[in-house]
């Protein structure tokens, strides 16, 4: 595989792509987890009860103690700090957002203001937060398969572009004026066999475009597609290629074609 086309430079955009989505899904595992860890106002980091006042129940409680860390008395703040460590730097959110507005992109706009009001770490506040966390890993279980399934497209669209790229390149020093008749028609259908080839290509990746869905659930498949490969100098590398061969193809069969009526 070469760097020859669009379509070939779209592979490392992709795969790009693909290891920030996956950095993303780790860090929702990992906040989730966090956020597990993190107490709630009735949970059993809240002080309760007497102190212990024998001898055993002193070393069963500093003993349970030592052994589960005490989250910071502010809560909401410890899964703020969280959210900061692990899910911020991959948010789908705008790079400018604050906090907040990374929260709510993620979260939803009701949760991202409880955690910045510091209310009370309720149960069914850690209950929302996890089920938005669930939804947002989902969403990205769904990408990573979408993105490989477009993997799958290039790869195969790669073969075909490569096999008439070669075919090209083998023939583009011949002079036509050495040929018969029957082998300028032989190239001549060889070459439809190409435009039939890579019309089939843009027929396939438009039917795509118009079927696929965009699992971030904004705008379409043709958009998502747009994003990842937004640093090369096209758009749609896999339709660009396809459609300039085309282009070069025809221009060759139309020079074959002119050769064969000179020969009739």
């Amino acid at each position: 595989m070469t760097d020859s086309t669009d379509v070939h430079r779209a592979v490392a955009c992709l795969e790009d792509e693909r290891a920030d989505v996956a950095d993303r899904a780790s860090a929702l595992e990992t906040f989730a987890r966090d956020v597990r860890d993190v107490p709630t106002a009735s949970g059993p980091a809240r002080a309760t009860g007497t102190t212990p006042t024998t001898p055993k129940a002193m070393a069963t409680a500093v003993g349970s103690a030592a052994a589960t860390p005490q989250p910071s008395e502010n809560r909401c703040a410890t899964v703020r700090e969280a959210f900061a460590d692990t899910v911020e730097p991959h948010t789908i959110a705008a790079e400018d957002d604050s906090l907040v507005e990374a929260m709510a992109t993620e979260l939803s706009e009701e949760i991202a203001v409880s955690l910045a009001a510091e209310t009370d770490w309720t149960p069914a506040l850690k209950r929302a937060v996890l089920e938005e966390v669930e939804t947002q890993r989902r969403k990205t279980v769904l990408l990573e398969e979408t993105l490989q399934r477009e993997r799958r497209t290039l790869e195969e669209a790669i073969d075909e572009i490569d096999e008439i790229v070669a075919w090209l390149r083998a023939t583009a020093d011949e002079s036509l004026l050495q040929f018969g008749f029957d082998e300028l028609h032989e190239k001549h259908d060889r070459l439809e066999e190409h435009r039939e080839r890579l019309e089939a290509l843009i027929d396939e990746r438009q039917a795509q475009f118009a079927g696929e869905t965009n699992p971030r659930g904004t705008d379409g498949y043709r958009e998502l597609v747009a994003a990842i490969y937004a640093d090369l100098s096209v758009e749609y590398p896999l339709l660009s290629t396809a459609t300039r061969l085309y282009g070069i193809c025809g221009d060759c069969q139309r020079t074959v074609r002119a050769h064969l009526t000179r020969r009739v």
